[in-house]
């Protein structure tokens, strides 16, 4: 993915478009600030902007023509802000004359992996290869620029649309990396493919290791040989030989991932990252060249270790560590999401396999029946537990129909005890009462379902009963549309990525990206979820389909209260943080087909210009 900004338009040379954000032009420039690209909003911005098509988000107050931003923060939004400015010239506000664009609020993704993206930009990126042959010499040329005994890492492959779908092996690339370790993530990042040299590095081969709980080292039936595909768990076999990124590796990492995101218009993000990733984060904002609200989920096994870490971090505007995220179960493609029946095109000899629930829900397989089952639990309810007591966030990775129930008993079950309404109580389909809901959290602690992707029909009104946020990412949904049916039939997919679904019954939902498994483009993300349109091309559950506002507020107010931060970020409304996006069309306006090509003019984060540089 390339990380850096296209050339500027005509549009950024006019001598109206921002340059610098503390100086104006009097006389003959009419008071016009020229504002530059600003690598921290500061306190003291001020500025109007005029003669807009603005989508506030506020259902207050949804249409206006200019705003008013005052010390970084929306303080006025309606028409005609501008209009005293010649009576009574301010010295100390900007001005910016939109020239009827369309302007939106910043975009928030809430759910990425903000330093995998970075570090993915500068890796080897086979998303885009069209056959075996093309993703082997691919290989072959990063090797030859790669010093031997270096890793070479990356991926992000699929073979869902080749001519020939078979999974890659090890011997597909032992012959062009024999002096390299390879680790290759498939596009979700549910699995992986590793060479000869990686596997012996992690002493993987037909004598052993048994599969991790929760993963599986995929083996030659006839031999027990391992072909190099890992699935969840077991790629931190391999995955652990690798060294650790320098700070000099993350900090740059960091900084192309700004530019990436504010570029497509994101001025907040969600990030499920290891603890170790946030010190790059720490550094930029310490810095005053943190261009993105981050708001940090700490994804660690051991997570007990980081809860006074959590609780005690520097929070602010700029950057806040928010809780906690885990695993349930795997992906799709990988067919490791756990889902309540057998997968529709299991092999001959796993006929029965539902996926692979992960270690976190408490057992090593899953229960006989589908039950409540204490054990089965066990580990979650830890984690709640320390949720509920240090006033932390939970956002759990369910992407199957069982792997979202499971999670959905256990908010019931857990938080239902402390926060439900006395006397609302909810049978289950397991027969444990549960308090009902909806929840009243301590204020901006959210319980959320990452992805959210296979529903059973009955477990999506209980989203809304119990105030569970759907954390989704619409572009999986085009992405996934060339295997779905064939992987669990048509029946279950009509309650996949059931966006539709979802907010008519009263979810909450927000959108994001899940970077760098697919693109960080949001507008691609608003076709998917408008359109039903798959990666090739086809209608995909169009029934699920949502209206244009309703995928922005998903990426704006949406995303905002995933975090907490409805009162705060999401709208262009007085209060709120001044981040805003002029956009190059009026993506109102476009035929739906269109809003995959719409982009970003400019990025401003409280009130000053973050993208272009």
């Amino acid at each position: 993915m390339n990380a850096s900004a296209p050339g500027n338009n005509a549009f950024l040379k006019r001598k109206d478009f921002p340059v610098t954000a503390r100086q104006f032009l009097l006389g003959a420039c009419h008071g016009l600030l020229l504002l530059t690209a600003c690598a921290h909003p500061h306190t003291d911005t001020n500025l109007i902007v005029y003669n807009a098509k603005v989508w506030t988000g506020d259902p207050a107050n949804p249409i206006a023509d200019s705003f008013r931003i005052e010390s970084g923060r929306f303080v006025a939004v309606g028409n005609g802000l501008e209009k005293d400015r010649s009576a009574q010239p301010d010295t100390q506000t900007g001005y910016l004359d939109a020239r009827g664009a369309r302007i939106v609020p910043g975009l928030i993704d809430a759910h990425l992996h903000l330093l995998g993206g970075g570090l993915q930009l500068s890796r080897l990126n086979l998303r885009d290869v069209p056959d075996r042959a093309a993703f082997i010499a691919a290989l072959a040329e990063r090797a030859t620029q790669t010093p031997k005994g270096q890793w070479i890492q990356g991926g992000r492959w699929s073979t869902e649309s080749w001519p020939d779908p078979a999974q890659p092996t090890r011997h597909w690339i032992d012959a062009v990396t024999p002096y390299h370790p390879v680790l290759l993530s498939r596009m979700d990042g549910h699995g992986a493919l590793a060479n000869s040299v990686a596997l012996k590095l992690a002493g993987i081969d037909a004598n052993g290791p048994a599969d991790p709980p929760g993963g599986q080292i995929e083996r030659d039936p006839a031999t027990g040989e391992p072909t190099g595909i890992l699935k969840d768990a077991a790629i931190d076999l391999v995955s652990s030989r690798i060294p650790a990124p320098s700070t000099a590796q993350l900090d740059a990492a960091l900084k192309a991932a700004m530019v990436e995101a504010n570029r497509h218009g994101i001025t907040g993000v969600h990030t499920m990252s290891e603890y170790y990733e946030l010190a790059p984060i720490d550094r930029a904002r310490d810095a005053g060249s943190l261009t993105l609200r981050v708001r940090f989920f700490i994804s660690e096994d051991n997570w007990r270790d980081y809860i006074d870490r959590a609780k005690n971090h520097k929070n602010d505007d700029m950057l806040r560590v928010c809780g906690f995220k885990q695993y349930a179960d795997g992906s799709l493609g990988s067919r490791t999401a756990y889902m309540h029946m057998p997968y529709s095109d299991n092999p001959p000899d796993r006929k029965d396999g539902r996926g692979l629930p992960r270690a976190f829900l408490g057992v090593d397989k899953p229960p006989q029946q589908s039950r409540y089952d204490k054990a089965w639990y066990s580990e979650l309810d830890r984690m709640c537990e320390a949720a509920f007591v240090s006033g932390l966030s939970i956002a759990i990775h369910a992407i199957g129909d069982e792997a979202n129930r499971v999670v959905l008993n256990k908010y019931a079950h857990w938080f239902g005890n402390h926060f439900g309404p006395p006397n609302a109580r909810e049978q289950n389909p397991d027969g444990v009462r549960q308090v009902a809901g909806p929840f009243n959290p301590p204020d901006g602690m959210r319980l959320r379902i990452e992805h959210a992707q296979h529903l059973l029909p009955n477990e999506i009104p209980r989203f809304a009963r119990l105030g569970v946020v759907a954390s989704m990412q619409p572009l999986h949904k085009a992405d996934d549309a060339r295997y779905a049916e064939k992987a669990i039939g048509p029946v279950r997919c009509r309650t996949s990525y059931a966006f539709r679904s979802l907010l008519d019954a009263g979810a909450h939902v927000a959108f994001g990206s899940d970077w760098p498994v697919v693109s960080l483009n949001p507008f691609l993300g608003v076709h998917a979820a408008v359109t039903a349109r798959s990666l090739d091309g086809d209608v995909f559950v169009p029934e699920q389909s949502i209206r244009l506002e309703e995928a922005l507020t998903a990426y704006t107010v949406g995303a905002a209260y995933a975090a907490g931060d409805e009162k705060s970020l999401g709208r262009i409304a007085p209060g709120c943080c001044g981040d805003f996006v002029i956009l190059d069309s009026d993506i109102l306006t476009l035929p739906p087909d269109e809003l995959s090509g719409a982009s970003v003019k400019a990025t401003y984060l409280g009130g000053r210009q973050v993208w272009p540089k």
